[in-house]
């Protein structure tokens, strides 16, 4: 599957509020307008950020609580359908006051500072996430 500059059909400029959930309101955002598969970025700050990391040798996740404010460096990921509805897959990178960087797999729990996201809506290629019991993860099928 290839996506080119063509296939985007629609761009949303999307800033989200101070004290919002950051994964639960780009979800909302993505069902109240059905967007059914696109590419997300953002920048911005977060008072706290809830992050996962995915244990290849035990197959789960280790869940990372950072209570204090970070800069997003990048957010990244993408929207695609699982259980019929969308779903919203984001990494981020964060900084601390000290430059130190940190990332990982976007969780609920990542308090909004501010963020401004673009999120570039592409003509749907059947992207569908199915569970893929080799590597204990919901994948592109």
């Amino acid at each position: 599957m290839f996506i080119d500059k063509s296939d985007v059909i629609k761009t949303h400029i999307v800033k989200l509020e101070k004290d919002s959930d950051l994964l639960d309101s780009l979800t909302t955002y993505a069902e109240e307008n059905n967007i059914q598969a696109a590419e997300i970025n953002f920048i911005g700050a977060v008072q706290s950020a809830k992050v996962l990391y995915f244990n290849q040798e035990k197959k789960k996740y280790d869940e990372h609580i950072m209570d204090q404010p970070y800069e997003v460096l990048s957010g990244i990921g993408n929207i695609s359908i699982l259980d019929n509805k969308p779903f919203v897959h984001v990494h981020v990178v964060l900084a601390d006051s000290t430059g130190k960087a940190y990332g990982g797999h976007l969780d609920k729990g990542t308090k909004v500072w501010l963020i401004e996201a673009f999120i570039h809506e592409v003509e749907s290629k059947n992207l569908v996430r199915k569970f893929d019991e080799n590597i204990c993860l919901n994948v592109w099928s």
